[in-house]
């Protein structure tokens, strides 16, 4: 974005379990035919500890109608819970957040996604907030925007938690040079990304996020509430101006009257070390 947000520090916590089965046999050797038998069963036991989970947890139940005195500990179970940002977390969180949102960045789920879509964020993200990285190149009867391949490789590693290289974008078709049906882009040649030249787009909506949900899996899921600033409002927006709705939390937003409400969304997130947010899915509705 236009200000470079502050990390939060997250960290997520496993759960783990475990279980102790421990069989105790003990038998006096009497007679031939006695140790024989005592043998027999220490090697059925043995065979119960080498089996599945479930065949413990069943060996266990028999145990006990036998009477056994065996102890077992029941597995910790760490429920998620919803995080208390502070006012640099819900300043990180929007402004994450919002790269997307301002875009009108369509539903994503890593899984499924395509070198087009992460390409078209690059983009749109390098229109709004980093234009000194577009160029403008003429091929044929054609003007594109063009953009390194390097620097699209960086945008989608701070942003999304898919893993992205060159070959990827060697894929592409390359650029044209006459007008036709083919889309406005993206398109391969010379290590730069192209795309036709296209001006003219407001992008004045912002996201608020409203709860932050930790999985305890190393992920969060994020609510958040998308706005449109005023047109009038917007166009007179400085840096300080922008930053002040990066900082709003839903409450101060909600009640703005320069914000107009027009969707909700999901987002969810790896959590790096730095604390950074990295995509894993979006959607809104």
């Amino acid at each position: 974005m236009k200000i470079k947000s502050s990390l939060i520090k997250l960290c997520a916590v496993s759960a783990s379990a475990c279980l102790v089965l421990g069989v105790f046999a003990g038998c006096k050797a009497k007679e031939a035919e006695e140790a024989a038998s005592a043998a027999s069963e220490e090697e059925t036991v043995s065979e119960q500890e080498t089996q599945a989970p479930e065949a413990s947890v069943a060996s266990s139940e028999t145990e006990q109608e036998t009477g056994s005195s065996e102890e077992t500990s029941d597995a910790v179970i760490i429920e998620p819970e919803y995080l208390v940002l502070d006012s640099e977390g819900q300043k990180y969180a929007n402004t994450y957040i919002t790269n997307f949102v301002e875009q009108y960045f369509y539903d994503f789920d890593r899984d499924s996604a395509t070198a087009e879509q992460l390409l078209d964020f690059v983009h749109i993200h390098l229109k709004i907030n980093a234009y000194d990285q577009i160029s403008y190149e003429t091929k044929g009867d054609l003007t594109f925007e063009t953009f390194t391949v390097e620097k699209s490789l960086q945008v989608v590693s701070k942003y999304f938690a898919v893993y992205f290289t060159e070959e990827d974008c060697k894929a592409l078709p390359a650029p044209p040079t006459d007008y036709g049906d083919q889309p406005a882009g993206p398109f391969y040649e010379d290590g730069k990304i192209w795309y036709e030249a296209a001006d003219g787009e407001s992008y004045n909506l912002i996201g608020i996020v409203d709860s932050v949900l930790n999985n305890t899996d190393g992920t969060l899921t994020i609510e958040f509430t998308v706005y449109s600033i005023d047109y009038e409002v917007y166009n007179e927006l400085d840096a300080d101006g922008i930053a002040a709705y990066y900082s709003m939390t839903p409450e101060q937003a909600a009640a703005d009257s320069t914000l107009t409400q027009v969707k909700t969304g999901t987002a969810v997130v790896t959590i790096a070390q730095s604390g950074d947010y990295s995509l894993i899915s979006y959607s809104t509705t």
